[in-house]
């Protein structure tokens, strides 16, 4: 059995671990769907030549 100390380290990374990952999962699928968000915001929304 591992002491005290060796246990929450284990834990600590395993939950940084964890949350990261979800991090990329999520920063991914958001990337991926930032098409359909609407127009960047580059796009022109006046034009007065018209």
């Amino acid at each position: 059995m591992h002491d005290k100390v060796t246990m929450i380290n284990l834990v600590w990374v395993t939950l940084m671990t964890a949350m990261v990952a979800t991090s990329a999962t999520f920063y991914v699928k958001d990337s991926n769907d930032a098409k359909f968000y609407g127009p960047p915001m580059a796009a022109r929304y006046h034009s007065f030549g018209h």
